[in-house]
């Protein structure tokens, strides 16, 4: 990959952010100064402090990096809340909907369920999650095809995305598909992380490349399947395929989980700050993505969800303690960091 020869800043000045931030609508204005309190108000002002200590400026590190691809016009609170007024979905659901595929956990050792169910809990504090039994992908009308780099099948996202559609339950706010198979978007992508349905509130992203286990080159022998025996075989092969995640791959699982079900509550990509809700085009990007969102999409996620901000930051810090606790702590360098915000 083609380096920069130095990472370099992306950065809007502090007046730009801090629209971005109240807005420079006098009714957002109010908005704002009746959901924060002013310990809050501090907090997110860090957006705008140009010696902000609790959020980084973005860096564009190569010349393939998100940001340089995708130029689009970033998304203030603003443009976020009248875009709000126009979706239909309803917020009087409160159940966030976690469905694996072909992700059966042992009974022995951490469970990456467990720890996933636990992270969007606090995340979105105030909202339920309920992770439902594992389906196999044999159950659902996918295509799938050799991977262009390595050993492994792919899942078509669509498919998948057209099978939570149609059985989304009826109280969900969100349905978000879980699986250990690797993704496509479409023909002339090589993978992806993640993908979701505009309108429909339903996503699918997957664990595969998180794994320390997966394989980053090599070439496939299979040809592309079709008949329903050959699909059962990339169902037995996603089970027995359980990858194993240390606590650093784990939070990564998370990122992207939560990356994506902020995405299902109409929250856009970010370009203000390094940001949960950034994009990413490569392995590299989505590991130097952070957990948390910035002030800006902390403020659209608080408009959604209701949660007072210090008692997220306790429960996320709760949640981080107890990972802390029980993954191996030697590769839990992330979490640590993380904990300077929490």
């Amino acid at each position: 990959m083609l380096q920069c020869k130095h990472a370099q800043e992306f950065s809007f000045g502090p007046r730009a952010l801090k629209d971005a931030l109240i807005s420079t609508d006098p009714a957002l204005q109010e908005l704002y100064a009746k959901a924060f309190s002013r310990a809050e108000k501090l907090f997110l002002s860090e957006a705008y402090n140009p010696q902000r200590t609790l959020f980084c400026t973005l860096l564009i590190r190569t010349a393939f990096d998100w940001l340089l691809s995708h130029p689009d016009a970033p998304e203030d609170f603003e443009t976020f809340y009248h875009a709000m007024l126009r979706r239909k979905q309803n917020f009087c659901r409160k159940h966030i909907y976690l469905q694996p595929i072909d992700l059966i956990e042992g009974p022995a050792g951490l469970s990456l369920l467990d720890s996933l169910q636990s992270c969007v809990e606090s995340f979105f504090l105030g909202l339920r999650v309920k992770c439902l039994p594992s389906i196999p992908v044999s159950s659902i009308h996918c295509c799938f095809r050799p991977s262009r780099d390595s050993d492994r099948v792919q899942l078509h996202a669509d498919g998948i995305l057209n099978f939570l559609k149609n059985n989304k339950p009826m109280d969900a706010l969100c349905v978000l598909g879980l699986t250990l198979l690797d993704l496509y978007p479409c023909e002339t992508w090589s993978f992806t992380f993640s993908k979701f349905l505009p309108g429909q509130e339903v996503g699918v992203c997957s664990f595969a490349r998180f794994s320390g286990d997966f394989p980053q080159a090599g070439c496939s022998s299979l040809n592309p399947p079709t008949q329903k025996e050959e699909l059962c075989e990339v169902s037995k092969e996603g089970r027995d395929r359980a990858l194993q995640f240390s606590a650093q791959e784990m939070v990564q699982c998370c990122k992207v989980t939560c990356h994506e079900i902020c995405h299902l509550m109409g929250l856009g990509t970010c370009r203000w700050l390094q940001c949960i809700m950034q994009g990413a085009l490569s392995l590299d990007e989505a590991l130097l993505r952070p957990l948390e969102p910035c002030p800006i999409c902390l403020r659209k996620l608080q408009h959604v969800v209701g949660f007072k901000l210090i008692e997220r930051y306790r429960k996320l810090y709760a949640w981080t303690q107890t990972v802390l606790s029980t993954w191996p702590r030697q590769e839990s360098a992330e979490l640590s960091a993380s904990e300077d915000i929490l």
